[in-house]
């Protein structure tokens, strides 16, 4: 990609002349050349809008992956916690 643009020709078709003074110019129209930057605002917007969408599901797969590889605990049933059933719930609140 070209660092210089002429803002009134057609992108394809532009050639790039410099002047005796130093000055670069369109070959067609002759006017002076915008000078276009590397790294435009809009896209540093952009990149950083995409990895505010895109950084969750990276970490949701990342932890995702380490949870598959991480060996299961076995637990005795005795550890558990006792789940009352809902007749004895029932009986408390009389």
């Amino acid at each position: 990609m070209s660092r210089y643009h002429c803002p009134f020709c057609s992108s394809r078709y532009q050639i790039h002349q410099q002047r005796a003074d130093g000055v670069m110019v369109c070959g067609q129209c002759g006017d002076p050349l915008v000078k276009v930057p590397f790294i435009r605002p809009t896209q540093i917007v952009g990149l950083v809008a995409a990895a505010a969408f895109i950084a969750p599901l990276l970490l949701m797969v990342f932890v995702f992956i380490q949870d598959e590889q991480r060996p299961e605990l076995k637990r005795p049933l005795s550890t558990m916690a006792a789940v009352p059933s809902p007749v004895d719930i029932c009986s408390w609140l009389s």
